[in-house]
């Protein structure tokens, strides 16, 4: 079962690269890689048994469980104990045994340094031989070079290894679906990099905080998914994220809390099947710690993605609903050369989306064709700080609109040049230049506004230069060398960072006299 995202401004799901190649690595190791570790621990749980090993260690390891205080010897003193019920003269299950053997890194490490079976026992030299060839066997299977370890801590890469690394069906297949389950959301919300980033960061996290403050080493991805689950409780909190099942067109809405419900279920359930030995409350809580902590250091609740898996509200569903109808009055009033009317419509429009480039463009045409100066400069107005990361066609033709003469008569000389910048971005260099030419003809512009004028030009020569159009560029050249001799030394004001006052502020228009007469 997989759940995808669904962004407001798209009907369809988002491309998941990440989680469907973390799944994918999960199902290969666990499949492929590791399909052979069950038989070669078997194979060294029967040398174990058949060199008279388990005979040795095991009532010893026994012993010491009953006098640790270690708060998992109860759990291990349990499956050891059903591990080793004999049947017919053999271990029930003897890779059970090896497994809970091995998995106690405090026993082991005192085994290794012969202070549990030490040089004055008796047989210690034939135990020590049996010993050093059953390590070998053990250390065959590919889980044990992936796992993480308080012995294999120095070996960094382990850190990302261990996460692909599962030991049974049910721990792999739980992962999975909780990896399906809240990896689309979270790679929706922070992009590919940083989901993966969060994923392997919360996972080698949360493994260092198993190393200290437990002696089990560390397998499975569970701290990465916790990690997860923290990014998207911190990013959405109770506030709805949009998505739907892979097989179904129907959309739903989850809060971002439900991941934390996700991981306290899955950990729930594991312990009435399992038992507590099955739980890792280490993982869970770094996991989710290092996830929140990610989401804040990377500012997620206010990214452009985070806000785009909101389901639309009611009332924004109610607006597009007037937008639509407005639109098509005012084209109808427009086609009909009903001026006032369509000039009215196109206003409430842009009011109602300011960023939609068909209203803004809609609106500037019925205002050209009006007697109204005042709403043809706040049609204007808008195109020129309207920010865009990408200039369309349409919005390049709207730009050169606003070159004619009837426009700039009704625009400061701050948005003369910002018209000349956006022009020179687009490349329309000859337009750009009649707009920077009738401002250089006058000394006392030329002067007030030297380093703006000085920058379009070297714009446009630099245009010119990287497109190897030597006698266009010999021309900018010449402009820059007569009216500004002494670059070192120019002056003026500096770009205004706010639109100027117009009717939408309603303040009154700009002074007479920064406005440029009409150009022939």
């Amino acid at each position: 079962m997989l759940v995808l995202p669904i962004r407001r401004s798209s009907r369809t799901a988002p491309v998941l690269p990440a989680t469907f190649a973390l799944a994918l690595a999960g199902a290969l190791v666990f499949l492929v890689f590791t399909s052979g570790d069950r038989a070669a621990l078997n194979a060294a749980a029967s040398y174990y048994i058949d060199s008279g090993l388990a005979e040795l260690e095991i009532p010893r390891y026994l012993q010491y469980l009953t006098q640790s205080t270690d708060s998992d010897a109860i759990d291990r003193l349990t499956r050891l104990e059903r591990a080793t019920a004999r049947s017919v003269g053999r271990f029930a299950d003897p890779a059970a045994v090896i497994e809970v053997l091995r998995g106690d890194r405090s026993f082991e490490r005192d085994l290794h340094a012969d202070k549990v079976i030490t040089p004055s026992d008796t047989g210690y030299a034939e135990w020590k031989r049996d010993r050093e060839h059953f390590d070998q066997l053990a250390r065959g299977a590919l889980g044990d070079r992936m796992a993480l370890s308080g012995e294999s801590w120095h070996e960094s890469w382990r850190l990302v290894t261990y996460l692909f690394l599962h030991p049974t069906a049910p721990l792999w297949l739980s992962n999975l679906l909780v990896l399906l389950l809240l990896g689309p959301f979270a790679e929706a919300t922070a992009g590919a990099g940083l989901f993966l980033l969060c994923y392997l960061g919360g996972g080698a996290f949360s493994a260092v905080v198993n190393l200290l403050w437990t002696s089990r080493p560390a397998v499975g991805d569970w701290g990465a998914l916790a990690a997860l689950a923290g990014l998207l409780a911190a990013t959405f909190g109770a506030h709805p994220m949009s998505g739907r099942l892979i097989a179904s067109r129907h959309r739903f809405t989850v809060p971002g809390l439900a991941a934390l419900v996700v991981i306290i279920g899955v950990e729930a359930m594991r312990w009435f099947l399992v038992g507590r030995v099955a739980v890792d409350i280490p993982a869970d809580v770094s996991g989710v710690a290092f996830g929140a902590a990610f989401a804040g250091m990377f500012k997620l609740r206010d990214s452009r993605r985070a806000r785009d898996l909101a389901p639309p509200a009611r009332s924004s569903e109610a607006g597009a609903s007037k937008e639509s109808g407005l639109a098509r009055q005012a084209r109808e009033a427009a086609t009909r050369l009903q001026t006032r009317r369509a000039t009215e419509l196109f206003k409430e429009l842009v009011d109602l989306e300011p960023r939609r480039i068909e209203h803004l463009c809609g609106y500037l045409n019925v205002a050209l064709l009006g007697p109204d100066e005042t709403v043809l400069q706040d049609a204007a107005l808008r195109l020129l700080w309207m920010r865009v990361k990408s200039h369309s066609d349409q919005l390049r033709k709207a730009f050169l609109l606003l070159t004619q003469p009837n426009v700039l008569k009704v625009l400061p000389i701050d948005e003369h040049l910002r018209l000349a910048r956006r022009l020179v971005k687009l490349h329309e260099d000859a337009a750009a230049l009649r707009v920077l030419d009738a401002i250089l003809s006058d000394s006392h512009l030329r002067q007030l506004y030297g380093r703006q004028l000085a920058d379009c030009l070297l714009g446009i020569y630099t245009g010119y230069v990287r497109r190897r159009l030597t006698t266009l560029a010999g021309t900018i050249h010449s402009r820059l060398a007569t009216y500004f001799e002494a670059p070192d030394n120019l002056g003026g004001l500096p770009p205004a960072t706010r639109p100027p006052p117009t009717n939408v502020y309603a303040s009154p228009l700009p002074p007479s006299n920064s406005r440029l007469p009409p150009h022939s």
